[in-house]
């Protein structure tokens, strides 16, 4: 796994990681006809929407290493 020492690389991993799951849910939802990988997908559609709030207001810090 590898680690930066950026903030917004680090929210950006996280947002591409539910990307992907989102549209993997989605599409288990189309091809087994079941409705809970379509909520799932939903879910982390709101997780995604959270994680954009938190990250428009999070106050910008300075990293030293």
């Amino acid at each position: 796994m590898k680690v930066e020492n950026n903030e917004g690389a680090a929210y950006q991993k996280m947002m591409a990681g539910l990307r992907h799951a989102q549209e993997g849910a989605m599409e288990l939802a189309i091809h087994r006809s079941d409705n809970r990988f379509r909520i799932i997908s939903e879910q982390l559609k709101v997780s995604a929407e959270r994680i954009n709030m938190v990250a428009a207001t999070a106050p910008t810090r300075l990293v030293r290493g």
